[in-house]
C-alpha cells in the first residue's frame, strides 16, 4: 500500500512539473500508468507449431525415389542405355548365330554333323562324327573318305585335294565305336540368307563280329556365315 501511495505521489509531482514547464501547443505529458508498461507478447502472436508444420510441403510430394535417381545417375555416367531400351540383337539374328547341327541315321550307325558360325575370310571346320550302334563297331581297316560338293562362296581346304577329306589326315578314331572326320573350309562371300550349305558323300564302314557293312552316306549341313 505504501509503495502504491509513493508511486501515485511521484506521478502527480511529475505531472505538475510538466504542466508548468511545457510550452503552449505541446503534446500532453505522459502519465505513469499501469497501461504504459509493456505487456507480454500475446500467445497468439507466435505462429503455432501446427501451422508451421502444415505450411511446409510434404517430403514425398516432390522428391523422386532415391533408387530411380541413383539408377538414372549411374546410366548417365556410364553412357549405357536404360533397361527399357532394346539392347540385344533381334531374334532372327540370334537364331542365325547358333551353331549348326544335323544327324543322319542309318542301319547300325548314326552320323552327327556340327559347325560353329563362321565369318567370311575365316578358316572354319565342320565335324562329321560316325557312331556305331548295337553290336557294331568302327571298321578300323576301311579307307574312310568324305568327298564334298562345290558350294558357292566357299573354298574347301582338304589336305590331299580341296574337296576330299580322308583317313588318316582328317580322320580320328575315338575308341571302338566312334570316329570323327574334320572338314576344313573358308567362306569367301556372304551367302544370301546368311547360311551356306555344305554337302557331300561319306564312304564309311561299320562291322559286327559276323559281318561288315560298307556305306555311302549323303550328308548336308547349313552353316551360318556372317560378313
Amino acid at each position: 500500500m505504501r509503495a502504491r501511495i509513493v508511486v501515485t505521489l511521484v506521478a502527480l509531482i511529475a505531472a505538475a512539473a510538466c504542466v508548468e514547464k511545457k510550452p503552449d501547443g505541446a503534446a500532453p505529458c505522459a502519465t505513469a500508468s499501469a497501461s504504459a508498461a509493456p505487456t507480454a507478447p500475446s500467445a497468439t502472436a507466435a505462429p503455432s507449431a501446427a501451422a508451421s508444420a502444415s505450411a511446409a510441403p510434404p517430403a514425398s510430394a516432390s522428391a523422386a525415389p532415391a533408387s530411380s535417381v541413383a539408377a538414372s545417375a549411374a546410366a548417365s555416367a556410364s553412357g549405357r542405355p536404360s533397361a527399357s531400351a532394346s539392347a540385344g540383337p533381334s531374334a532372327s539374328a540370334a537364331a542365325a548365330a547358333k551353331p549348326a547341327a544335323a544327324r543322319v541315321t542309318g542301319q547300325n550307325f548314326v552320323v552327327d554333323l556340327a559347325a560353329a558360325p563362321c565369318a567370311v575370310g575365316q578358316a572354319c571346320t565342320m565335324t562329321v562324327r560316325l557312331a556305331a550302334q548295337g553290336d557294331y563297331h568302327i571298321n578300323k581297316e576301311y579307307p574312310y573318305k568324305l568327298t564334298m560338293s562345290d558350294a558357292a562362296g566357299v573354298t574347301m581346304l582338304g589336305k590331299s585335294s580341296p574337296n576330299v577329306f580322308a583317313k588318316p589326315g582328317d580322320f580320328r578314331e575315338e575308341g571302338e565305336k566312334a570316329a570323327t572326320m574334320t572338314v576344313a573350309f573358308k567362306p569367301t562371300a556372304a551367302p544370301a540368307g546368311g547360311k551356306v550349305t555344305l554337302a557331300g558323300t561319306y564312304k564309311m564302314s561299320v562291322c559286327s563280329d559276323a559281318n561288315c557293312q560298307i556305306e555311302q552316306t549323303a550328308i548336308s549341313l547349313a552353316v551360318p556365315v556372317t560378313p
